[in-house]
């Protein structure tokens, strides 16, 4: 049996980092840290994928939850694999070059492929946290199965030094192997208690916080560019009718600009927008085109209320 009961699906900043890389200047002091933190997560993301193509692989039974959010504490867990004997957490990293773990300051260095170093907190202690959750969870739950842990690296071209003791390191390629020799001690679960408990986890997950990206990066809603911007390249667009809207520089045709535009305003600037603000960010002629925009897009003012929010 193997069962993904909670599939992985893509975080939220892999589509909106983009668009706010769009909407504030190159010369802006945040840009290229948005440009590296879309980097990161599209990384990590695909190394996470690439993990659970490998853990469909496996013959052991498995019962695998991604992106677990435990509803009690802010504890993120990768991946959770459950079996008949054991439950195993998975640390997944996606990194190039080499990892040195510091286990006196329980730190870890990167050394890129170009030479850089770049310092992370330990997934060695993220991976122990999760542990100590977990098994207060189980024990609320009356769940028996003990927890493994590990570090799983998705590709064999990450080089390793220094790995953590007691966190066993692995790569992507053995990790079935890995986890058909863990001991198994204690009594068996059957299929049905594995789904049940598979369940109870689910039951005790919780959505992801939504991230503030203007406290994180440091801007101001003066700081993002006005208008309806190009999804290819980026730059602004012009209405040349009313139901065209080209790119001033690829001369591609925006055909829901003005909704991916208040899209932004929305995710990167504001929850609501003012009849006077969208007169202003969209370029609009007067409050007439103002309320006859929002009105066709969905938008409405509610009762004694000055402002727009979120469809």
């Amino acid at each position: 049996m193997l069962l993904f009961m909670k599939e992985r699906t893509a975080p939220h900043l892999l589509e909106t980092l983009p668009r706010l890389m769009y909407r504030l200047p190159k010369s802006h002091r945040s840009w290229e840290d948005v440009y590296s933190d879309h980097y990161k997560v599209k990384a990590g993301f695909g190394g996470e994928q690439h993990v659970d193509e490998i853990l469909r692989r496996s013959r052991v039974p498995l019962v695998v939850i991604a992106d677990l959010q435990l509803s009690e504490r802010f504890c993120q867990i990768d991946t959770v694999v459950l079996t008949p004997a054991f439950a195993l957490i998975l640390e997944v990293k996606n990194y190039s070059g080499k990892l040195l773990f510091n286990e006196a300051s329980f730190h870890m260095e990167q050394e890129t492929r170009d030479g850089k170093r770049l310092g992370f907190n330990s997934p060695a202690t993220q991976v122990w946290n999760a542990r100590e959750e977990l098994a207060l969870l189980f024990e609320r739950l009356n769940v028996k199965l003990p927890i493994h842990t590990a570090i799983v690296l998705p590709y064999s071209s990450t080089l390793v030094e220094g790995a953590p003791k007691g966190i066993p390191v692995v790569y992507g390629n053995s990790l079935n192997y890995f986890i058909s020799i863990l001991p198994q001690t204690g009594q068996l679960i059957t299929a049905k208690e594995l789904e049940a408990v598979g369940r109870l986890l689910i039951d005790h997950h919780s959505p992801f916080p939504k991230t503030d990206l203007s406290e994180i990066y440091s801007y101001e809603i003066h700081d993002l560019k006005k208008g309806v911007l190009c999804e290819s390249c980026g730059n602004s667009c012009r209405k040349l009718s009313q139901r065209t809207i080209i790119c001033l520089s690829c001369g591609m045709n925006s055909v829901d600009g003005y909704k991916r535009a208040l899209d932004d305003w929305f995710d990167f600037a504001s929850p609501e927008i003012t009849s006077e603000q969208v007169r202003h960010y969209l370029g609009l002629k007067d409050k007439h085109a103002v309320g006859y925009l929002m009105k066709k897009m969905g938008f409405c003012l509610g009762k004694g209320s000055r402002v727009y929010v979120r469809a």
